[in-house]
């Protein structure tokens, strides 16, 4: 396993008994509690607390969320994230957030990368290119299309700027199937150039 890739989870089949274990420690939470648990999963690893309720409103206001998070905290499944200005936590096992966000229907999945998009597209509208890597990562993960294209396409070319050879590879690799035929040559281009 390469731990210094950040899919090698993702490849690694998990015992049955491991994710039933996983599982039912989510199970023992409250129904807000599992939600929050769920999104957050989707999410990814480390996430903001205002990002919850502002990707999933229906999650409840901060305060609810927050009561959640601490309860989560107490019982070590989430830990704050030290240093952060935002108030942040992160999973305490990878394996806990890698099966909590498989346990959920793709659907699901694919709608709620959708609205963390969403919610970043308008909560950093005037800085988009400080976070393009997260927009590429979640609409590329979701049905809207004009968005995968769009953003993988900006984060390929905001890496190849930065001579971040191997990621705007990624990013370009991705996004060539999704283009029309026409917008081929120049994505083509681009990917020469960094090869």
């Amino acid at each position: 396993i390469d731990f210094g890739d950040a899919t090698a989870l993702d490849r690694i089949a998990l015992p049955d008994s491991v994710q039933r274990l996983v599982l039912s420690l989510v199970d023992r939470f409250s129904e807000s509690q599992k939600i929050t648990v769920k999104v957050a999963s989707v999410i990814g690893r480390v996430f903001q607390a205002a990002w919850l309720w502002g990707v999933y409103p229906q999650i409840g206001d901060a305060t609810r969320v927050r009561a959640d998070l601490e309860t989560l905290r107490r019982q070590e499944l989430l830990l704050p994230a030290p240093g952060e200005p935002e108030l942040t936590y992160f999973f305490r096992q990878v394996i806990t957030q890698g099966v909590t966000y498989e346990s959920l229907p793709f659907a699901v999945k694919s709608a709620l990368h959708e609205q963390i998009g969403d919610f970043l597209e308008a909560t950093y509208a005037g800085t988009l290119d400080s976070v393009l890597d997260l927009l590429a990562f979640h609409y590329d993960r979701s049905e809207n299309m004009e968005k995968r294209r769009l953003y993988l396409r900006r984060a390929g070319e905001a890496a190849q700027s930065l001579y971040a050879n191997d990621a705007a590879i990624d990013y370009f690799t991705r996004v060539l199937p999704l283009l029309q035929p026409k917008e081929h040559p120049n994505v083509l281009l681009r990917l020469g150039q960094v090869l």
